[in-house]
């Protein structure tokens, strides 16, 4: 018998995983963006660059860019990471016969 928040024994978990996956990738991304941005703007002030008005700072597109890749690939890869290892600890307890 499951209980709540668990799976069934024997139970498929790769929806979940894409479901997490999916999400984690979008959120790492748009987060990775504006870390991105941020570095950007600190760099622009040792290097003394003033942005055009209205801007955040100096080629903020390349800074967005590679934030946004790096965070779309690393809290989805991070997150399921923990979801495994999860896994494997639920798996080895449901499994033990002590």
């Amino acid at each position: 018998m499951a209980t709540a928040g668990t799976p069934a024994p024997g139970e498929d978990r790769t929806g979940r995983n894409i479901g997490v996956g999916c999400f984690t990738c979008f959120i790492g991304a748009v987060s990775g963006a504006m870390s991105g941005v941020g570095i950007g703007k600190l760099m622009g002030f040792f290097n003394r660059c003033t942005p055009e008005p209205g801007l955040p700072a100096c080629e903020w597109w390349v800074y967005a860019g590679w934030g946004a890749a790096i965070g779309a690939l690393t809290l989805p890869l991070y997150s399921l990471w923990r979801l495994t290892r999860r896994d494997q600890a639920e798996d080895a307890v449901s499994t033990y016969r002590g």
